[in-house]
């Protein structure tokens, strides 16, 4: 979906283009989040566990 198009629906007179317009952006709203959390998820499981525990410093 494009966001472009739900805001000029949201931005238009018609009553009925702007409470599909709404609906859209609301949906990508929640998709973006859920993809936000999963995008986040993803990053926390691919962390090593002992991922800065040990500085190897050579002199």
């Amino acid at each position: 979906m494009q966001i472009n198009a739900a805001l000029n629906a949201v931005s238009g007179g018609n009553a009925l283009k702007q409470a599909v317009g709404i609906a859209l952006l609301n949906q990508m709203k929640d998709s973006q989040t859920a993809q936000a959390a999963t995008l986040l998820q993803d990053f926390a499981a691919a962390q090593h566990p002992n991922l800065g525990k040990n500085l190897d410093i050579r002199i």
